[in-house]
């Protein structure tokens, strides 16, 4: 079985790994950095629920060659916000409350700063909040690159969107570029945990119908009414 190591550079003292570990085999220690880095402790029995569990990535599977083990980790739910809003605080805690029972962590993607942003998003639930400041004349490309390297770096198992024009076409031409399932005109989130996935409740158009929606890429890209 590979054994967990700790990447240094990565970590920034989160502590979300020592939660997740039900062996108390990681902790805390001394560093070269500003802050104390994560430790692995000999008790560990490599059950690895602390992989995923790291925001940062800084954890590591290694074989017993010493060689790094690629492991395919969706974890996390991140939403994308325009500001620091009433509504944007609403889906962060969403995404908080979604991501609790599946072990995982909340990441936001900030589009634009404002004072104060970063704090009430954190309050919200937010692990992990990475800023994006919009080109002035609307080039939606940059936006796309930085999404697809937070997919391509984080793995999530959703990225949220709250339904306005501008988050439509973002989802849409994301999901486009990446093919990946999109889900519009989302009513109500619910964790599959047997599956490890969000399932997307809407109302079908002209019908009462509440429909229930799966789709199988990750991330699982939906647009939240």
């Amino acid at each position: 079985m590979p054994a967990v190591i700790v990447n240094e550079d990565r970590c920034t003292s989160s502590q979300a790994c020592l939660s997740a570990c039900p062996y108390n085999a990681i902790g805390m220690v001394d560093s070269a950095k500003e802050f104390p880095v994560a430790h692995i402790y000999d008790n560990c029995i490599d059950c690895m629920l602390c992989v995923p569990a790291c925001p940062e990535q800084a954890i590591l599977l290694v074989s017993a060659e010493g060689e790094v083990v690629t492991q395919e980790v969706h974890n996390g739910i991140w939403v994308v916000v325009f500001d620091a809003g009433e509504r944007a605080v609403a889906m962060v805690s969403q995404a908080a409350m979604l991501a609790q029972p599946l072990g995982a962590w909340t990441g936001v993607v900030l589009l634009g700063t404002s004072d104060g942003a970063t704090p009430a998003l954190q309050a919200a639930g937010a692990d992990v909040v990475i800023h994006h400041e919009p080109e002035a004349d609307g080039d939606l490309h940059p936006l796309l690159d930085t999404l697809a390297e937070v997919i391509a770096e984080r793995q999530p198992e959703a990225l949220l969107l709250a339904d306005t024009p501008q988050a439509r076409n973002l989802a849409a031409r994301l999901a486009w570029r990446l093919q990946l399932g999109l889900v519009t005109d989302v009513r109500a989130v619910e964790n599959d945990l047997s599956e490890r996935r969000l399932l997307f409740h809407k109302t079908a158009m002209d019908s009462p119908i509440n429909a229930v929606v799966v789709t199988t890429s990750r991330p699982q890209l939906a647009v939240l009414l």
